[in-house]
């Protein structure tokens, strides 16, 4: 059974390298390169993977740059083909070409979570588990017939890293189960009531700004959502972006009847008290931005500082400038 893999990231890689180990016939890849602010990249892996095994191998952005749909027909001609870390739609003159199918890979239990960051989202909103599933591309987002599921838990204290650890390897297993299934055709194809399960929108790294006056759960799953290989939640000392890596919150808390969420209230040798809307939490690992990463005390220094983007600080930063112009 011929064979295309559509994909990148850490999970996609994983997946092509264990397809070929189980001796799936890959006869073309199109390698999908990552976000800008990523970090953990995997372009140049599946290049030189692709190269060590005398595979064809293109790399792109978006499916537009090149007539794609002609080099599949005429070179690659794909009996099936796998969608594995991909943050894009793929066209239908794209996924149609393989006669059994184009297969995705998408981080949640469909119908719920269509659409992006599943991940980090389930984490956002608390949730104890994720999952994977393998699904046939279609012409609506992430509602096509699936094939299979894996259930994938989250612990209370879990982070984006450790849980998609977890999503990689049932990543691998879904699609090692269901490939000779889908070679022999005995694969399950379970329709979806797409008017049932539910959506997620994009995010972006501006949007893990923490909001002081939440509770200490919700700023305690956000920072653990979108910590390393993630861009990470952050907030402001004055006008310096901090990002806030690693947090707990704080057991049988001080109660504050005069409270001001985001204010500092103590602090120690290895981690900084920092009041919520209804508690405390204890930040340990931070980073302001353009520095090296650090322990919380020796960047908030003070249990009068309060965090986050006031506009007393604005209006500050406006009055220097203001200043600085008038002196020039």
């Amino acid at each position: 059974m011929r064979t295309l893999f559509i994909g990148g990231t850490r999970r996609g890689y994983q997946t092509l390298a264990a397809l070929l180990d189980a001796g799936a016939n890959i006869t073309g890849i199109i390698s999908l390169r990552q976000d800008e602010h990523e970090t953990d990249r995997f372009e140049e892996p599946i290049k030189v993977l692709a190269g060590e095994r005398g595979i064809p191998c293109y790399e792109t952005k978006w499916l537009k740059d090149r007539d794609y749909a002609s080099i599949l027909r005429d070179e690659i001609k794909p009996d099936i083909a796998y969608v594995v870390g991909c943050r894009i739609l793929i066209p239908p003159d794209v996924y149609e070409i393989p006669s059994r199918g184009t297969l995705a890979v998408h981080d949640s239990l469909l119908p719920e979570y269509r659409g992006f960051a599943p991940l980090n989202w389930s984490i956002l909103n608390g949730e104890d588990h994720t999952g994977v599933t393998l699904f046939h591309v279609s012409e609506v987002m992430d509602g096509g017939d699936i094939v299979c599921q894996k259930s994938v838990p989250i612990g209370p204290d879990d982070t984006a890293a450790e849980v998609y650890e977890r999503v990689c390897q049932a990543t691998v297993d879904v699609v090692l189960e269901a490939h000779p299934l889908l070679a022999a055709g005995t694969a399950p194809r379970i329709p979806q009531d797409y008017a049932q399960g539910s959506f997620t929108c994009s995010r972006s790294p501006a949007e893990g700004e923490i909001d002081w006056s939440k509770s200490t759960r919700a700023i305690y799953d956000q920072i653990r959502a979108l910590t390393r290989p993630y861009p990470g939640a952050y907030t402001f000392l004055g006008t310096k972006k901090v990002i806030i890596w690693a947090a707990r919150p704080m057991d049988n808390a001080p109660r504050y009847v005069g409270r001001i969420p985001g204010r500092v209230v103590g602090r120690n040798a290895g981690e900084v008290h920092v009041l919520t809307g209804d508690g405390i939490l204890r930040l340990l690992e931070v980073q302001v931005e353009g520095e090296a990463s650090a322990a919380a005390p020796t960047v908030f220094t003070s249990v009068r500082a309060t965090l986050g983007l006031r506009a007393a600080d604005l209006l500050e930063r406006i009055k220097k400038l203001e200043e600085l112009l008038n002196n020039k």
